[in-house]
């Protein structure tokens, strides 16, 4: 089963297609670059993954749950939306890292500051980070 697929992904910004028909899938344990010239619809296609763009058209799952289908407006909602984003880390390009954490400081730091919210996280602090950098650096 498919980790990730996307499924015809369609965007267009006023009279501009961006994005047109993308598809791919992604198993457990595979990497995807996305290459291209600037201005391609590279971060566009991230930012649809991640919801911080509304794609026009096509499906996302993840592990065969529909987290965005265009045909469905119950897939839309805003908070729908939100519980959404979980699924996705993005990690921009050197301007936005806080320059005094590493590489993966900097990419672990979303789910320690989620882990904080959760019961007897203080008592379990120190076995979450062990297993949080475990994850990444197998990554």
């Amino acid at each position: 089963m498919s980790i990730l697929e996307v499924e015809h992904i369609r965007k267009t910004f006023d009279h501009t297609q961006v994005l047109q028909d993308i598809s791919f899938s992604l198993e457990q344990g595979q990497v995807v670059s996305i290459i291209g010239s600037s201005g391609s619809g590279k971060t566009t296609l991230l930012r649809c993954l991640n919801f911080l763009e509304r794609p026009d058209g096509g499906v996302i799952r993840i592990k065969g749950d529909t987290l965005f289908d265009a045909e469905h407006i119950s897939t839309q909602s805003e908070q729908e939306i939100r519980r959404k984003r979980l699924h996705f880390g993005l990690v921009f390009q050197s301007f936005n890292l806080f320059p005094q954490y590493t590489a993966l400081q900097n990419v672990m730091l979303a789910k320690q500051l989620l882990a904080k919210d959760e019961p007897n996280y203080k008592v379990r602090k120190k076995r979450f980070s062990k297993k949080l950098k475990t994850r990444h650096s197998s990554c």
